[in-house]
């Protein structure tokens, strides 16, 4: 026999290190003989560096005694150097530690007619002569050691890159522990401090491991530390791992900062669940998540257009961000930043993708664009480029086509919205100005573009009776069955603002609507010679009142007010 007390269930200590926590560990030492007792005297190999409780003991014929192993050193054992994973004499995660400063000896001696005070054992009660070396019967094990793991170990594993070692680590971990997603003594867990570190490697095995890719530490989720440092390796990682850009600010991040690859790959995911925001003023609340309001209140295209980063600005108007939304504390909209700034390159791309002109959208303080920019000491380019979208709105209001073209000319995009949400186009349309319209029509404006309550161009001039644009507004593509929100056609609205003659051209065009059975409403009855039909006929128009027409009046009756009445 060369022992008398075996280490159980190995001869390795798994000393836990957790911050904030005494750092200990457990074995059981069982007595191997049927018949005897024995004592036993287990000691660490580095005196100050252990406790063991208790260290010495009798144990009876075939007993056991669970010893509690706590390490005393102030902070977690420094990572093996080159990250090995090997076992041996005294480790961090099972990798070889020099002078087996956490290796322990074990001393047993058979005690025949020693007193146990208690049925299984006896404890610190052996006289210490009992393992003098001039005891021949003494045996000594000098196999046992201290393995470290928990998260304070993990850390300092992942800080050194330790991977083989981490591996271990985890391997030796209880799953209960979740050792993947620990934190260090500062809070931050181990998949932020190995993104931190831009180690793909590391990220990659804690995920393995189970680590939660959307655990936020110290308020940002791995995905936010990823993008806000440039990492597409790691950010497609984490998302495959099913961390989910809604409800981070990892889009913010990788605008702010300019990284143009970790943009497009977030971009590239499906938005978020359509979401309500709050009734606060200027809040940026959007159907998808690309418009959505930080944790400062900004969208990303703004905090993209206020560093200056222009790809950037570009890939979020190329996705859909909008252009004029306001959001931040300011109120103000990327348009605005890009002013204060100076920056002329930003402002014409949020200005060609519906950003509104001077006079459009103002902040919270009231200024425009255009008096930021002034304000600022800009002039020249940038006070040049911020008067383009009001000019091309105001000229089409005004059948200015050489203005207009002047204005598209310089840069101005014919998609420009003002306050209302109207486009030049539908400016145009509803004035009655056929050439600037036949003008923005060839130079791409889209006929079927609609305001926030649905309408189109063609009707803000089927409502204007403007025959002449309808007319031109048809043949270049519009829709007659478009309805607006509250479910009218054009051809409703003509007909409810007694534009007859527009209601027989979009009556024409199969502009009646259709019901939610799928089968066309009846079409606005018009009497030949121009005037309504006076037989009484009536329909609910959009306010739910009944339109009727004829009677013992010309023209038609309107029971509810369904008219307009825009200034445009």
């Amino acid at each position: 026999m060369d022992r008398l007390v075996i280490p159980e269930p190995t001869n390795e200590v798994m000393v836990r290190v957790e911050p904030g926590r005494q750092a200990r560990g457990e074995l059981t030492l069982r007595n191997a003989m049927h018949t005897m007792p024995v004592a036993f005297r287990l000691q660490p190999a580095v005196r100050g560096r252990f406790a063991v409780r208790p260290h010495t003991g009798i144990l009876a014929p075939l007993a056991a005694v669970t010893v509690e192993v706590l390490y005393l050193g102030s902070s977690a054992p420094e990572p093996p150097s080159g990250g090995g994973g090997g076992a041996g004499s005294g480790s961090v995660g099972g990798s070889q530690r020099r002078g087996g400063e956490d290796s322990f000896l074990l001393h047993s001696v058979v005690a025949p007619g020693a007193a146990v005070k208690e049925p299984v054992t006896a404890l610190d009660s052996v006289n210490p002569e009992w393992f003098s070396a001039r005891r021949k019967q003494v045996f000594v094990d000098s196999g046992i050691r201290a393995s470290f793991v928990g998260a304070s170990v993990a850390a300092r594993l992942v800080a050194a890159g330790a991977v083989e070692a981490l591996r271990d680590v985890l391997d030796r971990s209880e799953p209960e522990w979740r050792s993947a997603d620990a934190a260090d003594e500062s809070g931050r867990t181990l998949l932020d401090l190995a993104v931190g570190l831009g180690r793909a490697d590391i990220v990659q095995v804690l995920l393995e491991y189970g680590a939660d890719a959307d655990k936020p530490s110290r308020g940002r989720t791995p995905l936010e530390t990823a993008a806000a440092s440039g990492e597409c390796l790691i950010a497609e990682l984490l998302l495959a791992n099913g961390a989910t850009p809604a409800g981070s600010d990892a889009l913010h991040a990788a605008a702010a900062a300019g990284h143009d690859d970790v943009l497009k790959l977030l971009l590239a995911k499906p938005p978020a669940s359509p979401a309500s925001s709050s009734s606060a003023s200027f809040s940026c609340s959007s159907f998808t998540s690309i418009d959505a309001a930080g944790r400062d209140g900004k969208t990303p295209l703004r905090l993209a257009a206020e560093a200056g980063r222009r790809d950037a600005v570009r890939a979020l108007l190329a996705a859909g961000a909008r252009a004029d939304a306001r959001c931040g504390a300011d109120g103000a909209t990327a348009l605005h930043a890009a002013a204060r700034r100076g920056d002329e390159v930003v402002a014409r791309l949020l200005l060609a993708h519906g950003a509104a002109g001077t006079a459009a959208v103002r902040d919270a303080a009231g200024k425009t664009a255009f008096e930021v920019a002034a304000e600022e000491g800009h002039g020249g380019r940038i006070m040049d480029s911020l008067g383009l979208g009001e000019a091309i709105l105001a000229a089409a209001r005004k059948g200015e086509a050489r203005s207009v073209r002047r204005a598209a000319d310089g840069g101005a995009s014919v998609e420009a919205r003002d306050a209302h949400g109207w486009t030049p186009l539908m400016r145009a349309a509803f004035k009655g100005r056929a050439d600037t319209a036949r003008d923005l029509i060839d130079r791409g404006a889209d006929v079927n573009a609609a305001d926030a309550d649905g309408y189109t161009a063609l009707h803000c001039a089927a409502e204007a009776g403007r025959a002449d644009v309808v007319d031109i507004l048809l043949k270049n593509g519009a829709n007659a069955k478009a309805t607006t929100a509250k479910g009218r056609t054009a051809a409703e609205v003509a007909a409810a603002a007694g534009k007859s003659k527009v209601v027989r051209l979009l009556e024409k065009a199969g502009g009646m609507g259709m019901r939610k059975d799928g089968s066309e409403k009846a079409s606005p009855a018009v009497a030949k010679g121009g005037s309504m039909d006076r037989r009484r006929r009536g329909r609910k128009g959009s306010m739910g009142g009944s339109i009727r027409f004829g009677g013992g009046k010309e023209g038609f009756e309107a029971a509810a007010a369904v008219s307009v009445g825009w200034s445009h």
